[in-house]
């Protein structure tokens, strides 16, 4: 790879539109901020700072006739640089935005788990208007009924313009549908930005959450923890204009969002997008966009890498060239020690280096990112003893058989305060130990949007002794005052700093009271029979009366001889790796239910086994 000089970064804005005028008004104005790729690879949609400014300012004064300053907008993942505009637009008119996944303008009514989700997310916010990226859709979006696109009845909006595609519900006020400008020259192009637009603590979006535990929750992101964490990760990882941010990642997902729209502004990056099924289809579309580039930051959960490993063939492999990729991002659910070393193996002939790893942790209460791994210095892998664990204690492994892999990832960021709390005493735990994790960062969201009680509970939580109505010490009163922690409901460790994630606190596996992770589990299931390697998994409570585990694995194997053996395989290692009865289903592939951003969700796969709801190919039980 050609070495690189590094410019120096510019100051950073307040607000994310602050960062787009800046940009318009640069010396890198008419540089491409977006090019958005096809199917195929081939390039879609381009634009630079000055249209870009342009759409956004021409979008926003479509919305402002039919919503006011600090009302609700959804914003779909629209295709080619639709949904920057859209979503800019918003912040830009002192909108509230609300990304959500592709909305089925046109398609036949109907009931669906994205439907039901969308309903869940509208009726929560009380959006006033929905952007979409054309006329036509605007359109039918009109004729409609709001249930057959959002999968909920009309609710209570509080706009109260009457602009072009409006669809009136029983009892609600007008819903409008408006098209994303296509031109920077339409109507209103030169309309001036909101004042909340310019103003930190103003709420920028909601960013409602992947709904693995509870419910979805819309988390209330203020411009400044926007900005803020995606300017430590751009000094985490040196990234300048001379970067590519390449993702498929979903831009109604925080991850895809940060990395994909906001980060690129705030450092002076370009990105290069393309849409999630474009990725899942063919990843070679991923890898020759990275190839194509100088200089690439990219992230991805760990599915994405272990799906590169078996989509990519050898022959292909060897005809890429990844050594411009400088920092591979993994995230989002849990980082995998066998995941990377499968994709450094595999890519080897691509002159990929496995020291461009970096794993990190976040989540969207902290606006994405709390820690991240130094970029070209290999993440650490540590074994841990499993009965220790359970035990709250991080103490390496004497034997293979007792082992948890765990990959470290990275340590804070820039500002970023990290403990590791004990959930019941409040009290912060010494290195080595597991915990909850707590984090204070300017990262750190309002609440959630509606909820004061989950919000106190989850935004504001103090350390046992930190009470500032109980701490005599005026400073120390103060100083309690400014300090409150975002619970994460993850569990980890620190050691010399690396942060290792063990599991969720709300999915941890009572036993003989002690706690078991049920990804150990699910690794332990799926490592103990040929025919459930690298599949997905799902453990959870065999019974809230009884002790006793469940684990459904995901194969791809038909023959019933084959999989009466690895249920029973299975069965038996996971019975050894814990004291208790154990009962193994083997289910077909992408019958696990999940979230979507790919997140196993445990509690309605045990819902579905009971209703029996999850067609079984196989079963074994020790009972």
């Amino acid at each position: 790879m050609n070495q690189l000089i590094r410019t120096a970064q510019p100051p950073s804005p307040a607000t994310v539109v602050e960062a787009l005028l800046l940009r318009a008004s640069g010396p890198d104005a008419a540089r491409p901020v977006f090019t958005a790729l096809g199917a195929g690879g081939e390039r879609a949609d381009l634009v630079d700072a000055t249209e870009l400014l342009g759409r956004v300012r021409a979008t926003a004064a479509a919305l402002r006739p039919v919503a006011s300053v600090g009302d609700r907008v959804i914003v779909p993942a629209l295709p080619g640089a639709d949904f920057p505009v859209g979503f800019l637009a918003c912040l830009y008119a002192g909108l509230i935005a609300v990304p959500v996944p592709p909305l089925r303008t046109g398609a036949r009514p109907r009931t669906s788990e994205r439907a039901d989700r969308l309903a869940v997310i509208r009726r929560d916010c009380g959006a006033v208007a929905v952007l979409v990226s054309t006329a036509d859709e605007a359109s039918a979006g009109e004729l409609q009924d709001a249930d057959a696109v959002l999968g909920a009845e009309a609710v209570q909006g509080t706009g109260t313009g009457t602009g072009t595609g409006t669809v009136q519900g029983a009892g609600a006020s007008r819903f409008a549908w408006i098209p994303v400008a296509r031109s920077p020259s339409a109507p209103g192009s030169d309309v001036p930005a909101a004042p909340s637009a310019l103003d930190p603590a103003a709420v920028a979006l909601l960013q409602y959450t992947s709904g693995s535990t509870s419910d979805p929750r819309g988390v209330m992101v203020a411009h400044r923890n926007l900005v803020a964490n995606q300017v430590a990760l751009r000094d985490r990882c040196d990234i300048d204009s001379a970067t590519t941010v390449v993702s498929w990642l979903p831009f109604f997902h925080d991850m895809g969002l940060c990395t994909g729209v906001v980060l690129p502004l705030v450092s002076g990056a370009a990105a290069v997008t393309m849409e999630p099924a474009t990725f899942v289809r063919d990843p070679m579309v991923w890898l020759r966009a990275i190839e194509a580039e100088e200089d690439v930051f990219a992230a991805a959960p760990d599915f994405a890498y272990e799906l590169c490993v078996r989509r990519v063939p050898a022959d292909e492999r060897a005809r890429l060239d990844l050594s411009t990729w400088r920092v591979a991002a993994n995230g989002a659910e849990p980082v995998r020690a066998e995941t990377l070393r499968r994709f450094a193996d595999a890519f080897r002939s691509s002159f990929f280096r496995p020291e461009v790893f970096s794993p990190g942790y976040g989540l969207a209460e902290c606006t994405l990112s709390v820690t991240l791994s130094r970029p070209l210095y290999e993440a650490p892998v540590r074994r841990y003893d499993r009965d220790a664990l359970a035990r709250g204690a991080a103490v390496p492994a004497e034997s293979p058989g007792s082992a948890v892999e765990l990959v470290g990832c990275g340590t804070a960021l820039a500002d970023v305060r990290m403990l590791v709390v004990d959930p019941e005493t409040r009290r912060a735990l010494p290195e080595g130990s597991v915990g909850e994790i707590w984090v204070d960062s300017p990262g750190n969201c309002l609440g959630y949007w509606g909820r004061e009680a989950d919000s106190a509970q989850v935004f504001a939580a103090r350390l046992d002794g930190e009470d500032p109505e109980t701490v005599e010490d005026p400073e120390a009163a103060d100083r309690a005052r400014e300090t409150v922690y975002v619970r994460t409901g993850d569990l980890g460790c620190v050691e010399d700093g690396e942060l290792f994630i063990t599991g969720r606190l709300k999915d941890v596996l009572v036993v003989g009271g002690e706690n078991y992770f049920p990804q150990d589990i699910e690794a332990v299931a799926g490592a103990a029979h040929a025919a459930f390697a690298h599949q997905r998994a799902a453990a959870w409570p065999l019974d809230e009366e009884r002790p006793g585990v469940a684990v459904v694995v995901e194969t791809t194997e038909r023959d019933p001889e084959v999989l009466a053996h690895a249920v029973r395989a299975a069965g038996i290692a996971v019975a050894r790796a814990l004291p208790a009865p154990v009962s193994v289903f083997a289910v077909a592939r992408n019958q696990v239910p999940r979230t979507t951003s790919g997140k196993t969700r445990r509690r309605d796969c045990a819902k579905d086994v009971r209703a029996g709801r999850l067609p079984l190919l196989a079963q074994w039980s020790s009972r």
